[in-house]
């Protein structure tokens, strides 16, 4: 398997391209272009054609940005880039005096991920942006560590402001130590648009709300509500089913409401909440039957006083709802101005542990860069150069570009408009597909791209920059057929605000025959359904199983059919939680698998400790790389000895004389630290004249590490090393033959999205989740898992930002408006997923889920959850069909007819795994 390569613009066409005017304007300089390109249209190649068009018309590499959002992405654009060039030069489509001088700069040409060009920005003017010029960038498996390092001296400064702090204590009362530390971290993770939301939302609410006050109003909208009613308050609560113990108390509580004007919130919310109990069904909404739980009509003195109280409750079940919504809503003002204070004392101890360092991490790489080009006028020198340079933007992937993001590129090409710095006509591409924006938890907004399109087309009033492209060139036409038809069907008529919408632009025009040439002759689609999943996981296994014994797949390259690859099957599922019983299956039959970062493997420990020390080894003058390895358990020094030690901690391992603050450690720190100094430099030694693997695998016998993996994870731990040792062999066998090299291919794997990390797991399933897999394709692609859910519980502090308008702040079990239609986003975000999902596909694609009585029953946040009913339906009578029963037919809403395989999962009992 290897990541999508699409047909070069520079080949010659074999069938008329409906997109061939729109792919000429993209790819001329001349013209400033917003490209919104589907699934497998070849977006990458019409972008490496801009670029290489740029070169011929001789702008120098030095005058070109072109920005993509992976690591693995933009090697892959630059190789493809070279590949064309070199392909044009042998073709003379290159003058051979430009080639000569581009052949002897290739190196020059760069593409960037965003982090990266901000980081370069940064190292370039460090004393604008006020920064030490010998800042290093934090490294992303080290950042969680601070971010907790930072968050333990933030809750011990807080547990202290509660004392005298109201707001603060609440926050503690309403979610607890630990919640609070949850929410908070996510605020750190989020800072970028964290602050300015809960500013903009503090300042929307009443600024004089305190718990006192809600509490307050909250006791006398009760009064004034229950002392309304007919007959009045008295006879309304004696009516009651007072021979019920559980109304007793609620009774006693209701006619002593005007007591409660000086209770405390705790007290307040435990009354409101028997209240609402009685009032109001388990939803929270008014009562449409006279029936109350658990409450008989003995537990009533007679017939007409319960005819009668069950009737008040009826009337009032609309005014008890508001009640309890503002105290809740009121309640919650108060909750995130706590949550601000809090935030502010995190953000001030997360940035003070970073200083201390020296070091930056992405948020904070991307939040100063962006202030810099904000306060470029006060550098007029330094802008010159910088506007100087960049006379050609190019953006991929934008659909998954953030505001904080894309405000980066408008400044950047914000002189432009003003004619300012540069003598030539500049351009900018950029080119995205809101359908497959699938990081809104990263703060990715597909509403960005067209927002994006009217800033451009400002920028040149008198053209439309605005060109889409439809034609792929990588599903068979019943793929392309069944995607168009099916979204189709789940498509919301209206556009924008995040919504998925497939519109007649949207859908991918009849393929050319020519791409089934060397397809399967099985129906190209699939449905495997069982009231089990782990049957459900075994059909699977089986059906990959005949298609390495029978089938063919075309190759990629030339075409034609070959035999079926364990590398050509893809099993995607919506969770990293669901892979373990399609592995465990697979390994039955003897098929090879591989989960592309599966349940925690770069987060565990075992793989943590390992990746410091490959890490260190190739740096071992870095103080922050030494830190780490210090901290893993192939040494295990305290974090105090790391405080004691800092900020000479890779001195501390390899200096001749011992650290002055060795004698302040405790015995125990004092001995490891003193074995580290023993060992170490001599792996250090070793580092040039052994290979990695096996100096790796030298260390972990002389370290005895093995004894660190005791316990109850020892056998998943031992299998997460095996697969790590595996996986540095294979690095190094590929020709990365030095630990820098092995260090910075494993740094690549592990930061950023999940697509960093796939490898070239030729010899293998791809197990992965939907998000890993944006950006690939296989021959074969088997959706599970469709019903199980993927939401969790809420979190504790939850910020929702909606473009322009105002941001919702919720904390704890408050549900707002704006969570409510969040909710709605969230189901169109779960679309444009199962529009990656299927999009993936080459030759087959197979659709499974499991069943609960016969039927697809989705939880919240699953993929099944927006099919429509008619696909379930497919899912369904599958599940039921006869052995004998080999394909089924799907039938659209538009009348388009699809034959679908059945699979049969076989019958067995529910092995332990």
């Amino acid at each position: 398997m290897s990541s999508a390569r699409q047909p070069s613009l520079f080949d010659v066409a074999t069938a008329p391209d409906p997109d061939a005017a729109a792919r000429q304007f993209a790819v001329d300089p001349a013209n400033n272009v917003v490209l919104e390109a589907s699934a497998g249209t070849g977006k990458t190649s019409v972008l490496v054609a801009r670029y290489v068009n740029l070169l011929k018309a001789g702008v120098d590499p030095s005058n070109i940005l072109a920005i993509t959002f992976t690591r693995k992405a933009s090697a892959e654009m630059r190789e493809r880039i070279l590949h064309e060039l070199r392909t044009a030069a042998a073709r003379s489509e290159i003058d051979r005096a430009r080639w000569m001088e581009l052949r002897d700069r290739l190196g020059d040409i760069a593409i960037s991920t965003i982090d990266a060009f901000c980081l370069s920005l940064l190292r370039e003017f460090p004393l604008e942006a006020d920064l030490d010029p010998g800042f290093e960038m934090a490294d992303e498996t080290e950042v969680p560590r601070l971010i907790e390092e930072s968050l333990d001296r933030t809750l011990r400064i807080l547990a202290a402001l509660a004392r005298t702090e109201p707001e603060v204590g609440l926050v503690f009362a309403q979610l607890g130590m630990s919640r609070t530390r949850e929410g908070l971290a996510v605020l750190l993770d989020r800072r970028l648009v964290a602050w300015s939301a809960l500013d903009r939302f503090l300042a929307r609410g009443p600024s004089d709300l305190t718990a006192e006050t809600v509490c307050q109003r909250t006791v006398a909208r009760l009064r004034a509500a229950l002392g309304g009613v007919r007959g009045g308050l008295t006879q309304f609560v004696d009516a009651g089913p007072l021979l019920h113990p559980r109304y007793q108390l609620l009774a006693r509580e209701l006619r002593s409401l005007k007591e409660l004007e000086t209770a405390g919130n705790a007290e307040i919310r435990a009354v409101l909440d028997r209240i609402a109990a009685h009032f109001l069904t388990g939803e929270g909404k008014p009562r449409k039957s006279a029936t109350i739980q658990p409450y008989k009509a003995a537990h009533y003195r007679s017939e007409a006083a319960g005819k009668y109280h069950r009737s008040i409750v009826l009337e009032l079940g609309t005014a008890i709802r508001d009640i309890v919504f503002a105290f809740d809503r009121d309640l919650n003002v108060v909750l995130a101005r706590g949550i601000r204070r809090m935030f502010g004392v995190a953000l001030h101890q997360y940035r003070r542990t970073l200083d201390d360092r020296s070091v930056l991490d992405f948020s904070d790489v991307l939040d100063r860069a962006l202030e810099l080009l904000r306060r470029m006028d006060e550098f007029s020198q330094s802008r010159f150069r910088l506007e100087a340079r960049f006379h050609h933007v190019l953006v991929d992937e934008f659909q998954d570009t953030s505001r904080a993001q894309w405000e980066l590129v408008a400044l950047l090409i914000q002189s432009w408009g003003e004619g300012v710095g540069l003598s030539s006509q500049p351009s900018i591409f950029v080119v995205g597909d809101r359908k497959q924006s699938i990081y809104r938890f990263r703060d990715a907004d597909a509403a960005v791209l067209s927002e994006a399109g009217r800033y451009i087309q400002a920028l040149r009033p008198e053209g439309n920059p605005k060109r889409s492209i439809a034609r792929s060139f990588r599903a068979v036409p019943t793929l392309l057929a069944f995607v168009n038809e099916l979204f189709s069907e789940i498509s919301d008529p209206e556009p924008g605000g995040g919504r998925f919408t497939y519109t007649e632009g949207d859908r991918f025009p009849p393929a050319d025959d020519a791409a089934s040439s060397g397809a399967p002759r099985r129906p190209a689609l699939g449905v495997i359904a069982s009231e089990d999943p782990i049957a459900c996981a075994a059909g699977i296994a089986d059906e990959i199983a005949r298609i390495l014994e029978e089938d063919s797949v075309r190759d990629k390259k030339t075409g034609a059919p070959r035999k079926a690859l364990p590398g050509d099957i893809a099993i995607l599922f919506r969770s990293r939680a669901s892979h373990r019983e399609f592995e465990h299956e697979l390994e039955r039959r003897g098929i090879p698998s591989y989960v592309y970062k599966g349940l925690g493997f770069f987060d565990a420990d075992e793989t943590k400790d390992l990746l410091a020390l490959i890490r260190y080894l190739a740096s071992p003058s870095s103080d922050l790389r030494a830190a780490a390895f210090l901290r893993s358990r192939f040494i295990r020094l305290s974090d105090r000895a790391l405080a004691a030690l800092a900020p000479r901690l890779a001195g501390a391992i390899v200096d001749p004389t011992p650290p002055d603050a060795e004698a302040v450690l405790d015995e125990e720190d004092k001995r490891v630290l003193q074995l580290a100094r023993r060992f170490v430099p001599g792996w250090i030694a070793q580092v040039d004249r052994v290979p990695p693997a096996e100096l790796v695998e030298t260390i972990l016998a002389n370290s005895a590490y093995e004894f660190e993996l005791d316990g109850p994870r020892r056998a998943q731990a031992w299998e997460n090393l095996k697969k790590m040792r595996g996986l540095v062999r294979r690095i190094q066998n590929r020709g990365y033959a030095t630990f820098p090299r092995i260090a910075d291919h494993l740094d690549a794997l592990t930061a950023g999205d999940e697509s960093n990390a796939v490898l070239e797991a030729v010899e293998a399933v791809n197990l992965m989740t939907v998000h890993a897999s944006k950006g690939l394709e296989f021959p074969i692609v088997f959706v599970v898992n469709l019903a199980k859910g993927a939401s969790g519980p809420p979190r504790p502090v939850r910020v929702v930002v909606d473009g322009e308008e105002v941001p919702s702040v919720t904390i704890g079990p408050f549900v707002s408006e704006m969570d409510e239609a969040d909710r709605l986003r969230e189901k169109h975000e779960t679309r444009r997923l199962l529009y990656v999902a299927a999009t993936r596909a080459r030759d087959r694609l197979y659709l499974s889920s499991a069943l609960k009585d016969g039927k697809v029953v989705p939880g919240r946040g699953s993929l099944g959850e927006v099919l429509p009913s008619s696909i379930k339906e497919l899912l369904e009578a599958a599940g039921r069909a006869a052995r004998d029963t080999s394909t089924l037919t799907w039938i659209s809403a538009s009348g388009a007819v699809f034959t679908v395989d059945v699979c049969h999962p076989p019958g067995f009992e529910n092995p332990s795994l």
